[in-house]
């Protein structure tokens, strides 16, 4: 089963994403990006979805900090609850490799899931 990082100050938000992936997926929460660090290294999950804004870092500092320490590849998906563009730009342009507006449909975000990791496994066998 894949395993993915939710990193989200809100506990409602983390819980109600948890539940929604944990039918498909073995999910790890973090409410801060120090957090987020100390389970990355201890779980390796193949996917980080994390919320743009935390209380004590962005999610391009948190991609940032795990690509200088793992000197990887992470498939990295950010998601916000503000709707300027903007904030979905430079998400994109920190690396993330998706943004997902917060509320989202349960759906929506499990195949926007799917679709990374099934490309981060086809970037795997090359």
């Amino acid at each position: 089963m894949k395993k993915i990082l939710l990193v989200d100050d809100s506990e409602v938000t983390r819980q109600f994403t948890e539940i929604i992936l944990s039918t498909m997926y073995e999910t790890f929460g973090a409410s801060t990006g120090e957090e987020a660090l100390k389970i990355f290294r201890e779980v390796r999950p193949d996917l980080v979805l994390s919320k743009v804004f935390l209380s004590d870092m962005s999610g391009a500092e948190l991609l940032n900090k795990l690509q200088s320490e793992f000197g990887e590849i992470i498939p990295f998906v950010m998601t916000g609850i503000d709707n300027a563009s903007e904030t979905e730009s430079e998400a994109l342009k920190s690396g993330a490799w998706d943004f997902i507006r917060i509320p989202f449909a349960p759906e929506i975000l499990l195949c926007r899931l799917e679709k990374v990791l099934w490309f981060t496994e086809k970037l795997a066998a090359l």
